[in-house]
Formats: C-alpha cells, sequence, structure tokens
C-alpha cells in the first residue's frame, strides 16, 4: 500500500498556513508598550553590523563549498562559486523545494555550465557531511550549556540527554570521514558495489576516493564549518546588543541549537514562526522577557531576509557564473572523468 502523498502546492500553502497562524499568535502575546521602546532604541550601526556578519557567513559558505569542488573541478572561480551560492540560498527560500533547495539550484546551475553532476553532487555531498559534523558539535557545546543554566529538571535532563546523543553521533561521523580505516573499508565496499554497477555509479565511487585522500583539505573545511555554526551564536548577541536587550555570550550558544534543530523540521515554510516561538519559549524559560525575546528574533530574521538581496539581484541580472578562462581545462589530475580513474590511494 502507498501511503497518501501531499502535492507540493498544497504542502507549501499548509507550511504557509502554519507560519502565518503562529506568528499571528505570538505577535498577539507581545506588549507592544515595550516592543515599540525596543524598535525605536535600536543601534543602526549594530544593525549593519549584523547584516555584514550575515552577508559574511553567506561567503564563507560558498568558498568552503568552492573549497570541496576545486578537488574535483577547478574550472569555477571564487566569484563565481560565490555567484552560485548567492543565487541558489534565494531562490531556495523563495521557492518552496524544501530542505534540499538550494542544493537543487547549484546542481542544474552547475550542470548549464557544463560541469559533470557526478562532480556537483559529490561535492554538494562531502559539504553536507562536514556540515552535519560541525552543527552536532554546536548542539554538542549549545545543550550541555543549556543543561547548567537551565532551572527546571525536566530541561536539564533533555539538554543532557540531547547533547551526549549528538556528541556520540558526531564522533561517528567524524569517524567515517577521517578516520582511515573506516574509510577504507568504506571504499572496499563501494569498489565491489560499482564493480557491477553502472558507470555513472562508479563516477561517485571515484569522487570519494578523491576526498578521501584529502584529509587536510577536509579538515580544514570542517573547521570552517564550525566557524559557519558559530554565526547563528554571534548574531544573536550583536543583536540583542543592537536591541539594548543584551544577552550573555553563554546564553546565546545554549539557545542557538534549538534554532538550528527547528528551522531544520518541515512543519513551517522555512521555519518562521515555529523557530521564532520555540527560541523565544527557550528564552523565557531561561528568565528573560518574552517581547524582548521576540522582537530580538524577528530582527534577525529581518536582517536574514535583506542578505538575501544578493541573490535576488543576481538572478534578475540573468548573468550566469562564467567559467574562468584561463581555467577553461581543469588540470588532468583534478578532474574526474570516467575513462581517466584515479591514481591509487597512497
Amino acid at each position: 500500500m502507498k501511503l497518501p502523498q501531499i502535492a507540493p502546492g498544497v504542502r507549501t500553502a499548509l507550511q504557509l498556513g502554519a507560519s502565518v497562524a503562529l506568528l499571528a499568535f505570538l505577535i498577539s502575546r507581545l506588549d507592544w508598550e515595550r516592543s515599540l521602546a525596543l524598535i525605536r532604541s535600536a543601534d543602526p550601526l549594530l544593525l549593519l553590523a549584523v547584516i555584514a556578519i550575515q552577508s559574511a557567513d553567506r561567503v564563507l559558505m560558498a568558498l568552503k563549498w568552492y573549497q570541496l569542488l576545486c578537488v574535483l573541478d577547478t574550472r569555477l572561480g571564487r566569484w563565481g562559486a560565490i555567484r552560485v551560492y548567492y543565487e541558489s540560498t534565494f531562490i531556495g527560500f523563495a521557492l518552496p523545494l524544501g530542505g534540499l533547495g538550494p542544493d537543487i539550484v547549484r546542481f542544474v546551475r552547475l550542470r548549464s555550465l557544463g560541469i559533470s553532476p557526478h562532480i556537483t553532487l559529490s561535492s554538494m555531498v562531502m559539504e553536507r557531511l562536514n556540515g552535519l559534523v560541525a552543527t552536532l558539535a554546536l548542539l554538542t557545546a549549545g545543550f550541555a550549556v543549556l543543561a547548567g543554566l537551565a532551572s527546571h529538571p525536566a530541561l536539564q535532563k533533555f539538554a543532557i540527554v540531547a547533547s551526549v546523543g549528538a556528541g556520540v553521533t558526531g564522533v561517528i561521523a567524524c569517524g567515517l570521514i577521517f578516520h582511515r580505516a573506516s574509510g577504507r573499508a568504506l571504499l572496499r565496499l563501494l569498489d565491489r558495489r560499482t564493480s557491477t554497477a553502472s558507470a555513472r555509479v562508479a563516477k561517485y565511487a571515484e569522487g570519494i576516493r578523491a576526498y578521501a585522500a584529502q584529509r587536510a583539505r577536509l579538515a580544514a573545511n570542517l573547521g570552517l564549518s564550525i566557524l559557519e555554526q558559530l554565526v547563528s551564536v554571534f548574531t544573536l548577541w550583536v543583536g540583542s546588543h543592537a536591541l539594548d536587550a543584551p544577552l550573555p555570550w553563554i546564553v546565546c550558544l545554549a539557545v542557538a541549537p534549538v534554532s538550528v534543530i527547528i528551522q531544520r523540521l518541515p512543519l513551517a515554510y522555512a521555519g518562521l514562526g515555529l523557530r521564532e516561538g520555540s527560541t523565544a519559549a527557550l528564552l523565557v524559560a531561561l528568565g528573560y522577557d518574552y517581547s524582548t525575546a521576540l522582537i530580538l528574533l524577528m530582527t534577525l530574521f529581518v536582517m536574514f531576509c535583506i542578505t538575501l538581496l544578493p541573490g535576488a539581484i543576481i538572478l534578475a541580472a540573468s548573468g550566469r557564473p562564467r567559467l574562468d578562462a584561463s581555467r577553461e581545462r581543469a588540470p588532468a589530475d583534478q578532474v574526474l572523468r570516467a575513462d581517466r580513474p584515479l591514481p591509487p590511494e597512497p
């Protein structure tokens, strides 16, 4: 029996309706006198700093993906990678493509540029794996801090269990990427699987083998991913100072994991409403004012939307990233081809 499937348009309408209903409820609970005072006292320079941090985060994400892409193909320049990433982020947020929307846009865009699909997918999968390890590291630290700050026993127990679970999962995921024995076992399994599989599947095995030989690059990329995960903590901390309602850095670290988890749930449109409500509820549980928390979170969302404008401009200008003329032909040892196997692993 097939489970009933919801059409994409209907699902998007339901998610958008849920977001609107949640936001309406959250806004109805605001102390308007307190909220308006916070908005009037906002520091424009610090708000610009929030936009600058979020914009730098977008560039950082593009460059760390480009770092992985260069292992397999060097024809797309840094500026081209930034343009593609900005455009994919904007389209992925504006259109109902789900959590993988930006990846779908990047895949289609690079395919139109002549870059092989298996190269694009391999780079994005490795980016996702490193991002997963970095996210689990943030969750481990954040929930551990939350367990120390929370006064309610149930919240403390949940935070401890979540921290331990995220830590164990992160260690396992990190081992699969960096542990040589695990990597070789995975490659041997793929070799057996692809010995009778299609050439297309074999290309992805070649991509994994290429990354397995670049552990130093993967470690540097993981460091960039961890830095990128901390951006949400920085923006929350700077944003609270911008509204003259400063939060301690340690509280921002404890609250950030909740936003990370909630915004990935497919229950509301881009997590809007659900993310703000849950994070505000957590801040209230830690002893902070509800109206202050919600206005802070809504302000950060508005700042995030502003940082998407370059993607909209790139899309409107209909300018697609051009392949660097000096890199029209990538080095033979860095471009994977179906008829050119990688050298044996050292």
